[in-house]
């Protein structure tokens, strides 16, 4: 009788513990989501190099690897207002998206992932805004190609609203 006891005791917890592994195993929460970004305007995608730090809107016909981006794991909060900001990782060269807040129209790159002011983005809503520690700028398409810069928002002269529109899509 104690024996059967035992039995009923340890068979479930036995199957528990299994399941547990098993469940375990097969969760991807360790694996990375990669985002691709496409602009509203011209429905171009953020791409960067495999080779160099150049970083510019290109087709979104394929699932290269030039279009993939992901959020480093730290972070910080903007104190007056909450917003979280992290690095983005570009997966073709591993490099960070990367902005200076020197003019009204900063060039973008991609450069080693480190404690640089221009490398803490947010993907909140619909745009890609840069906290460079001096103020908030934010990416956007260039009326004139293919180039991506980052722009204080309320510096719009002229500019379309849609170039600063950011989609975000993961896998």
């Amino acid at each position: 009788m104690k024996s059967l006891k035992t039995l009923r005791l340890a068979v479930p917890m036995g199957l528990t513990a299994l399941m547990l592994t098993v469940a375990g195993s097969m969760s991807t929460a360790s694996a990375t989501t990669y985002w691709t970004y496409r602009n509203d305007y011209e429905g171009n995608c953020l791409v960067s190099s495999t080779v160099s730090d150049s970083v510019w809107s290109d087709s979104c016909n394929d699932s290269l690897a030039t279009r993939n981006w992901y959020w480093g794991a730290s972070s910080y909060t903007r104190n007056y207002d909450g917003v979280v900001f992290r690095r983005l990782v570009s997966k073709a060269n591993g490099d960070c998206l990367t902005t200076d807040a020197k003019t009204d129209v900063n060039a973008v790159w991609t450069s080693p992932c480190g404690n640089a002011p221009g490398q803490w983005w947010s993907g909140d809503g619909d745009h890609l805004e840069c906290d460079t520690g001096l103020n908030g700028v934010f990416l956007r398409t260039s009326a004139n190609g293919d180039s991506v810069y980052t722009t204080p928002y309320l510096y719009q002269s002229g500019i379309e609203p849609q170039r600063w529109v950011w989609w975000g899509a993961h896998s």
